[in-house]
C-alpha cells in the first residue's frame, strides 16, 4: 500500500501538520494516507552549501521509500514572497521526475497564521487541562497573512505565566481548527495547502507531477535558492 510523505521543519509541526493533513484529506475526499511527518532541515534551499537538508535531498530520500505515493512538502515563509518560491522550488522538483505527486507548500508567513480564523474556539480548555487563550481573543489584523510574529501574539493573548510553546500547544491549537471555517476565511496559503492535497489526489501514480504547477504559458520562475 503506498502512503504519503510529509517533510516539514519545525518539531512542534510534526503532530500538529499529521493532524492537520490528515484531517484535511478526510475532509476532501483525498485517497492517500499519511505517514507521520518527518523533519528536516533547510527546506527554503534547494541544495544547501554544506548539503545538510535541503528539498533536493529531501525528495531523493523520500524517492528511495518503496512505498512512497506522494511527497508533501510544508514550511514557514516569513519575508519572502510564497508564490514566487513555490514556483522556483517547484521548477526544481519537476526536474527530478519523482516516480509520484509532489508538492510544496509554504505557509505565510507561518503555521499559526492557520489558527487566527479559529481563536474561538481557542479559548476553550486543551485536553491536556491548560487553558486557552484569553476569552473574547480575536483577530484584528488587515489580513490574515500581513503580520509577522503570530507566535509572540499568540503568547500575548494566554493568561499570565503562559506563553505559547510550538511544542506544547501547537497540536492542542491545530486540534481545534474548524476547517470549514478556515475555508471561508479565504486565506492564501490555506487554499494552496488544498489545492496541494487536491492535486495529489488527481495525480497519484503519476511521474514527474508537482504542485505548484507551471503557469498556463508554461514559464517557470528562477526563484529557488542555492544558499
Amino acid at each position: 500500500m503506498k502512503k504519503g510523505y510529509i517533510l516539514v521543519e519545525g518539531q512542534g509541526e510534526v503532530a500538529a501538520a499529521q493532524n492537520l493533513i490528515a484531517r484535511l484529506s478526510t475532509d476532501i475526499a483525498c485517497r492517500i494516507s499519511w505517514s507521520n511527518p518527518r523533519r528536516w532541515k533547510n527546506l527554503h534551499q534547494w541544495k544547501p552549501r554544506r548539503n545538510i537538508g535541503g528539498v533536493c535531498n529531501g525528495a531523493e530520500f523520500i524517492r528511495n521509500k518503496p512505498d512512497a505515493g506522494a511527497l508533501l512538502i510544508l514550511r514557514d515563509e516569513d519575508d519572502a514572497c510564497p508564490k514566487e518560491v513555490a514556483l522556483g522550488i517547484a521548477a526544481s522538483l519537476r526536474s527530478l521526475a519523482l516516480p509520484f505527486p509532489t508538492a510544496y507548500v509554504l505557509l505565510h508567513p507561518e503555521y499559526e497564521v492557520l489558527f487566527l480564523p479559529c481563536l474561538e474556539n481557542m479559548t476553550k480548555p486543551f485536553v491536556d487541562g491548560r487553558a486557552g487563550l484569553l476569552p473574547g481573543t480575536h483577530w484584528e489584523g488587515s489580513s490574515w497573512e500581513a503580520r509577522r510574529g503570530v507566535k509572540g501574539w499568540l503568547s500575548s493573548h494566554f493568561g499570565p505565566g503562559r506563553r505559547y510553546k510550538p511544542t506544547v500547544d501547537q497540536l492542542h491549537m491545530t486540534r481545534k481548527i474548524d476547517l470549514s471555517q478556515l475555508r471561508a476565511a479565504d486565506m492564501p496559503c490555506f487554499g494552496s495547502l488544498e489545492r496541494a492535497l487536491r492535486f495529489i489526489d488527481e495525480f497519484l501514480a503519476t511521474t514527474g507531477a508537482v504542485y505548484p504547477p507551471m503557469s498556463r504559458t508554461g514559464e517557470q520562475s528562477s526563484g529557488a535558492r542555492e544558499a
